[in-house]
């Protein structure tokens, strides 16, 4: 049996002057699709950027002595690998630094943007639409979850990105170049905006770490240009819907501005930001800037004027933007930690009614052989016999030690039928899968015969479920009037 243990989740970034901010900001997203579900720290360097962490979150200083070798043995120190999964994002954490964290027992997930080192992470997250599996070098164990489908939007944006918008008017622009804008691109895009006259007002976002003067001196001078600093995910979305037009780097903002829908003028000017900005290109994303380092006003004003001319690109890049960022990463990036948390235990007499509320799920009747509703009184008979069954093995799924669904196996002597149910709670993280593959383990480690699933063809979802947990189609078969595929697991065919 796998016993439970309840996890915490260590989030670890660093962000200052030098390196911006980015890295912190896309941890933010991914601490808010967590929070509810997982208590976490939030890890950082003392010299990071602390003030714009936001002020509820639970905050650990690495001190500034710590060098990058020893940092995962301070780490070791001072959190249970047993109780902690970790979730890093930043180029330092490279091949020697993952596979010291996974020497110490820690579960890792990187976030990764290069895919230059060889990867010992549990999981590598890579979100550009244009990497693919053979840019990696990785352990056999490491799991690729790669695109957009994995985008770090915070739940205003991932809201945003179910939702139609079209542009007909390009009035007010939005600009954006990140925590430190070392080239100062901020002032070159606001003077070539200010020379075109069709556009009305210029909202210009400053980092965090922003430090140079001139762009005040313009804004003192010209009413058209408004400026900004550490706005919050409300303000900043608003902002965004208020525009008809974004000029921002192909870093993580690119995504937010994605997923509200605008026509964008992007480049980059750090390594980190080409993968994405390639990806957007070929997708139709973007209107292309290419290498934005030494850009001048002139540049920025061609590209603009260039792009107000092109009115036919506006509503086709909107378009492919929504099929890159469809908002259900946050159920994609709960699947992904989830599944490395998954635990069982014995179904007991004190479940009678989770599993009768389960079992009564609109979703679940509809796949069943009957569809009926289940009664309670027929219900409570039938839990408190099958519960007793020797010959039958029924698992109670835990997520982080919070019930989750049930397999359940009735064991006969030359073979076994498995039953599956994820509660909708926990639907759409693509759990179902893990949840065969584990019990499996579970099951033949006592048992030899082979298991059989008996599955509706109108059912796909399930059929792709069972094929990709290692299932096999093994013959058609007339159920109840449902013609129904049967699939099969032989013990030699489960992976370990």
């Amino acid at each position: 049996m796998i016993y439970p243990l309840k996890k915490k989740i260590l989030f670890r970034a660093d962000g200052n002057t030098a390196t911006g901010l980015g890295h912190l900001y896309r941890l933010f997203a991914l601490v808010e699709m967590y929070k509810d579900d997982y208590n976490f720290v939030f890890l950082t360097k003392q010299d990071s950027v602390l003030s714009i962490i936001p002020s509820d979150y639970v905050v650990k200083t690495i001190p500034n002595n710590i060098n990058l070798k020893e940092e995962p043995f301070w780490i070791g120190e001072n959190f249970s690998s047993k109780e902690h999964i970790i979730i890093a994002d930043g180029y330092q954490f490279e091949s020697s630094y993952q596979k010291k964290i996974k020497e110490l027992g820690f579960i890792l997930v990187y976030i990764d943007d290069l895919a230059k080192s060889h990867m010992y992470a549990d999981i590598v997250v890579n979100h550009s639409p244009h990497i693919k599996p053979e840019h990696f070098k990785l352990k056999k164990y490491t799991k690729l979850v790669l695109g957009t489908k994995y985008a770090m939007l915070r739940p205003l944006f991932n809201k945003a990105a179910l939702t139609d918008r079209k542009i007909k008017v390009i009035k007010n622009v939005f600009v954006c170049f990140g925590g430190a804008d070392m080239y100062d691109l901020s002032i070159r895009a606001a003077k070539a905006l200010l020379n075109i006259d069709e556009i009305q007002e210029i909202h210009i976002v400053l980092g965090g770490a922003y430090k140079h003067r001139e762009i005040f001196e313009v804004q003192s001078k010209n009413d058209k240009l408004k400026l900004y600093k550490n706005l919050n995910e409300e303000s900043l979305c608003d902002l965004m819907k208020s525009c008809q037009l974004a000029i921002v780097p192909s870093s993580t903002i690119i995504y937010e501005i994605c997923s509200i829908k605008m026509p964008i003028l992007s480049g980059y000017y750090v390594e980190n930001q080409k993968n994405i900005y390639t990806g957007l290109v070929v997708n139709d994303v973007i209107f292309e800037g290419g290498d934005f380092t030494n850009y001048s006003v002139l540049d920025f004003e061609e590209k603009i004027r260039l792009l107000l001319a092109k009115g036919d690109l506006k509503n086709r890049h909107i378009a492919n933007q929504k099929a890159l960022f469809d908002g259900k990463s946050k159920s994609r990036f709960l699947g992904l930690v989830n599944s490395l948390n998954i635990s069982f235990r014995s179904a007991n007499d004190k479940d009678v009614l989770l599993v009768y509320n389960w079992s009564n799920d609109e979703l679940v009747r509809k796949n069943s052989y009957n569809s009926k509703p289940i009664k309670l009184e027929e219900h409570r008979i039938w839990f408190s016999n099958t519960i007793k069954d020797k010959n039958t093995l029924f698992f109670i799924v835990l997520v982080n030690d919070n019930p989750a669904g049930m397999v359940r196996y009735k064991i006969n002597k030359r073979s076994s039928v498995i039953s599956i149910l994820v509660s909708k709670e926990y639907r759409g993280q693509k759990l179902a899968k893990e949840f065969l593959k584990k019990s499996s383990n579970e099951y033949f480690k006592n048992n030899k015969v082979p298991i059989f699933a008996y599955i509706k063809k109108e059912n796909k979802a399930s059929i792709k479920v069972f094929e990709n947990a290692g299932y096999t189609y093994f013959k058609d078969e007339n159920i109840q009037g449902s013609v129904s595929f049967v699939y099969k697991l032989e013990k030699q065919d489960v992976k370990r």
